[in-house]
């Protein structure tokens, strides 16, 4: 059996106590996103994680369960609360790990808007060369672990993930199993911290309005081929931004 663990995050549905969990940066966007849209930002991340979750309970031969009830040496599907793998993902890795135990990777997608100009030339770049470098060998979930205490850091961290994995592809000594693409999509919605500006301390109400336009019609468009899966997923997406107006 795999599992998947999805990392710690706000309660969603307790709007008071998740606003008093949000870093004065992140306040401050939350508090324009309130009285720009119909739907509060709390409200909007809680339906995004009911989506997720049953995106989740559709993988099959994995269950979801929290870090404690997991079993030591159980392979880990990390994920943050609003993205998704493939319905096989969990039978491709049960698969692998019957020769052993190994660290497991595949290629990561999105399903995004970009966040500005220079990261949507690296997007361009990546689309005309394929083989062009991440800055990271891991995202948020396109990669696995086996349960370990060591391993508890990694799971949660995709950036201390991306340093070992690197480590450990350059030796290459086989600890790193690869899975073909399409096993799991990032999903960086409107409400993503990424989206509204993680690195700048504020976010104006024109360019939230701009994105917020760019989101309507990206859950509309249809998927590449071998992510076809996501097409339930992204119809739930398409109704919630067609449910969320200008106030």
């Amino acid at each position: 059996m795999v599992y998947i663990w999805v990392r710690p995050t706000l309660d969603w549905s307790d709007e008071a106590a998740s606003m008093a969990g949000l870093n004065e940066s992140v306040r401050a966007k939350v508090e324009l996103w309130n009285v720009t849209f119909n739907i509060s930002y709390t409200r909007f991340r809680e339906r995004v994680a009911e989506i997720s979750r049953m995106n989740h309970s559709a993988v099959e031969d994995a269950t979801r369960i929290d870090w404690e009830e997991i079993p030591d040496g159980a392979i880990v599907l990390p994920v943050d609360d609003d993205d998704w793998f493939a319905p096989t993902a969990g039978r491709a890795l049960e698969v692998l790990a019957a020769d052993g135990e190994f660290a497991y990777l595949w290629d990561a997608r999105w399903i995004e808007v970009p966040t500005d100009l220079h990261y949507a030339a690296y997007l361009i770049r990546r689309r005309l060369n394929p083989n062009h470098r991440s800055r990271w060998t891991c995202a948020t979930n396109n990669y696995a672990l086996h349960k370990r205490t060591e391993t508890r850091a990694l799971l949660g961290s995709h950036v201390g993930a991306s340093r070992a994995f690197a480590a450990w592809l350059a030796k290459d000594d086989g600890q790193v199993k690869h899975l073909r693409a399409g096993l799991s999509v990032a999903n960086r919605t409107l409400s993503s911290q990424t989206t509204l500006g993680l690195r700048k301390p504020t976010i104006s109400r024109p360019v939230l309005i701009l994105k917020f336009h760019l989101y309507k019609r990206l859950y509309r468009q249809p998927p590449p081929p071998e992510l076809d899966w996501c097409r339930p997923y992204l119809a739930m997406m398409a109704e919630l931004m067609d449910e969320l107006q200008l106030a």
